[in-house]
C-alpha cells in the first residue's frame, strides 16, 4: 500500500497520497487523515484497498470515513469503489499463473482462482467477471473460482472436479492482495491436501496478487469514480 501510494503521487493522480489501515497496522485511518489535513488537504478521496465491496468496505470503512468527515467539516470526503472487475486484475491473475508455470500447456490445464468469499452474492460477482476475462483471454481447459468458506464450490471441491475432468496440470492462484494467514498457512495446507489426494496430478500454488504495477491502473481508474460521503454531523 505504501509503495502504491507513492506511485500514485508520482503519476500525478493526487498531490498528496497516504495509506491508512482499518486494523492491525499503523497508521490507522484517523492518523492517516490527520496527516493529510496537516499537509493542507481540503478534499480527501478514500480508495478502498479491497478486491470487492464486501462488509469491510460497505460497513466498517464507510462508518470510519463518515466519522472522519464529521471530525473535519471543512474537508470534502469522498469514497471510491473497491477494485471490482477491473481488466487489470484478470491480467494480474494470468501473470501470477505464468510466473508459477511458465511453459504450461493451457489446453491441458486448469486454473483455480482461490478467494475468501462473501455471503453477499453481489460482492462475489466481480470475481466471477475477472475469471471470465481470464477465460476469454487465455485458452485454459478450465477456469474455476473457488472459495475458502461462505460459498461454493470450496477449493477442495473445485480441485477434485478439475481432476475428475482428466486435467493433469493445475495452477492455483490466491486471489488475495495481502500476505496474511490465509495465504501463508491455510491455502498451502489446502493445496497440499489436494496433492496428497491426487498424486498423479501436478498442482502448483502461485503467488498471491501482492504488489504489482498493474494495480496502479486499477487504483487510478477507481479514484476517478469517487462519490461524496454523506454524514449526519
Amino acid at each position: 500500500m505504501l509503495r502504491l501510494a507513492a506511485r500514485l503521487r508520482e503519476r500525478g493522480v493526487a498531490q498528496l497520497a497516504g495509506a491508512g489501515f482499518l486494523n492491525y497496522s499503523q497508521p490507522d485511518l484517523t492518523q492517516a487523515t490527520a496527516r493529510l489535513v496537516a499537509q493542507g488537504a481540503t478534499a480527501i478521496r478514500v480508495l478502498p484497498y479491497f478486491l470487492i465491496d464486501g462488509y469491510f468496505v460497505q460497513v466498517s470503512l464507510r462508518q470510519q470515513v463518515a466519522q472522519m468527515a464529521a471530525n473535519y467539516p471543512n474537508v470534502a470526503f469522498s469514497m471510491a469503489p473497491a477494485f471490482g472487475e477491473h481488466p487489470a486484475l484478470a491480467q494480474l491473475v494470468q501473470k501470477r499463473a505464468n510466473q508459477a508455470w511458465p511453459d504450461l500447456d493451457y489446453a491441458q490445464a486448469g486454473l483455480l482462482v482461490m478467494v475468501h468469499g462473501s455471503p453477499r452474492p453481489a460482492s462475489n460477482a466481480p470475481i466471477e467477471a475477472v475469471a471470465e476475462r481470464v477465460r476469454q483471454a487465455t485458452p485454459w481447459a478450465a477456469v474455476q473460482v473457488c472459495f475458502m468458506d461462505l460459498n461454493e464450490p470450496s477449493i477442495a471441491e473445485a480441485l477434485d472436479r478439475l481432476v475428475a475432468q482428466g486435467l493433469k496440470q493445475l495452477v492455483a492462484v490466491p486471489y488475495f492482495i495481502q500476505f496474511g494467514s490465509h495465504v501463508r498457512e491455510d491455502l498451502p495446507e489446502i493445496i497440499q491436501a489436494g496433492r496428497d489426494r491426487h498424486a498423479h496430478t501436478t498442482i502448483v500454488l502461485a503467488k498471491h496478487l501482492d504488489y504489482d504495477e498493474l494495480l496502479i491502473d486499477v487504483l487510478t481508474d477507481r479514484v476517478a469514480e469517487h462519490r461524496p460521503v454523506i454524514t449526519n454531523g
